[in-house]
Order: C-alpha cells, then structure tokens, then sequence
C-alpha cells in the first residue's frame, strides 16, 4: 500500500520532524480518490467526440482542485489555520462546480461554463477599456487590453470549433449553468452545505471581521482561557479541512459514477473516514452537541 504521508512530506518538502498527524487522514483521503478517479477516466475509451472533451475537462478540474486540497494540508500541517481554510474554501466551490457538470450537467453544461467565465472576461475588459478613455495612460493602457482581448477571442474561437466538431447543443433549460454557485448548490439538494461549510469558511478568504473580533475579545481573557480558545480554533480548522476533503472525494465519485463506475466502496470508505475524523473532532472545535 502506498505511504501518501511519506509522498505528501517528500513532495512539498516538509521537515522529517514535522509531526503530520493532524492532515493524516485527509492526506490519505485525497491521494487515494485523485488516483482512482485518474486511472478510471483515463482509461476510458470516449464513446463520442463530445464525451472525449468531457473527461479531459473532469481530468483538468480534478487536478486543479487536487492541488489546491495540498496546499490546503500544506498549510495546515506548517501552522497556517486561517491559509487552510482560504485554500478549503476554494477547493469547496471547485468540487461542487464539478459535482454539478458531473451529475446534473452534459457536455452543453460544460460548455456553458467555460463560455460563462469567458463572457465576463470580455465583460470586465470591455469597462476597464471605457473607464481608461480619458486617462493619461488610454494608450498603453489600451493595447494591453487590446492583446488580452485577442487571447479571450481566441478562446471564443476554440469553444465554436469544439461545439461544432463534437456536435454540442447549445445548453438550455436544466442543462444551463447556474449564474451562482448559492444556485449550484440548490439544484445538487445541498443548500445546507453551502451554509454550514463554504460560507462558513468565507471569513479568512475574504479578510472578515470575525477574526478580528475573536483576537479583541480574546485580549480580556485570561491565559488559560485564551489558550483554550485557540486550542479550539485550531480544532475548527482541522476539523474543516477534512470537511473540505470530503467534498473532494464526493466529486471524484461524481465523474467516475458519470461513466458507469458502480463499485465505489473503495471511496465511500475514504468518506466515511472522514465524516469519522470530523465528528471526533466537533467536540473540540466548539461544534454544539446536540
């Protein structure tokens, strides 16, 4: 059986010393699902153009989110709480974008969303180009954006080709993308989840209050308070960040189960763990027992 610890600490080069113990099962839980859903996909023989694009995009997205998972324990493992719950947030609305292309989407879906990120591109170069108009730099200014308008036509370009060559519809109706990701996570039944886990970890992505708040209200306590405080605090973000690799495997799951893998035991295991590893940590992580 492979060590993904030993793989995890040599391939980021952490200290021999370095105690893993609190990203030891997430580490596994990642490793183990991105190898499956990589030998599973990769194997396929697409049934048609249109399914060929479809699984090197799950490839692609797999392993972007894949790595921000890493750096996710990286950051953990090497004392940064609030980087591993920025990072977790992100790995969040990747797998759940994922999920939605993999079980509720087609390849019009899929479409539909690199087309969404290039159309607000194209959006957003198009008022900075009006904002500039009047400014002393309008023409140096204007030919950067100039350039970067040609990569993003090329890019509209591509995707008229691969709907063409792959016979791609255009999305209508369910298979449309969701302009909100509040949205995606309706139409996949898991509200709850954007609230009690992506929202929640909002606040060190976006630099909130709430941490200012704790550090000023921690300031009248106590040592031993404080101190229990922030035993706690790190609970939380252990315990979040193998919420977080739940998501991850739930979404490999979804691609491999798109393409008619039915015996998933090995990743309903890794699941399972982890929904383990998190509720044992509740307690600590201040998480209301009912």
């Amino acid at each position: 059986m492979a060590d993904h610890l030993h793989t995890f600490r040599r391939q980021f080069r952490l200290d021999p010393e370095l105690d893993l113990g609190t990203v030891q099962l997430a580490v596994k839980a990642i490793y183990e699902a991105q190898a499956v859903g990589f030998e599973f996909l990769s194997q396929i023989e697409p049934p048609t153009p249109k399914d060929g694009f479809r699984i090197h995009a799950f490839l692609n997205l797999m392993s972007r989110i894949y790595e921000h998972a890493q750096a996710m324990l990286v950051a953990l493992a090497t004392g940064s709480p609030a980087s591993c719950e920025a990072l977790g947030r992100t790995v969040v609305e990747g797998a759940v974008n994922l999920m939605y292309l993999a079980t509720v989407g087609d390849a019009s879906t899929l479409v539909a969303f690199l087309d969404s990120w290039v159309q607000e591109h194209n959006k957003k170069l198009g008022e900075w180009n009006r904002r500039i108009q009047d400014s002393e730099h309008a023409e140096s200014v204007g030919r950067m954006i100039a350039e970067r308008k040609e990569l993003v036509n090329g890019y509209v370009k591509y995707l008229s080709l691969v709907q063409t060559q792959c016979q791609i519809d255009e999305a209508r109706g369910s298979y449309a993308w969701p302009s909100t990701l509040l949205k995606r996570f309706e139409l996949l039944r898991r509200q709850t989840d954007y609230y009690e886990s992506y929202h929640r970890l909002s606040g060190a992505s976006h630099i909130t209050g709430e941490d200012t708040l704790n550090f000023l209200m921690a300031l009248s306590v106590d040592d031993e308070r404080g101190q229990r405080l922030g035993a706690e605090a790190w609970a939380y973000s252990t315990m979040m960040s193998r919420l977080v690799c739940m998501f991850f495997v739930e979404a490999i799951a979804a691609c491999v189960i798109a393409y008619g893998r039915s015996d998933n035991e090995d990743l309903q295991t890794l699941r399972r763990r982890l929904v383990s590893g998190v509720r044992e940590l509740a307690e600590a992580a201040g998480v209301p027992q009912i």
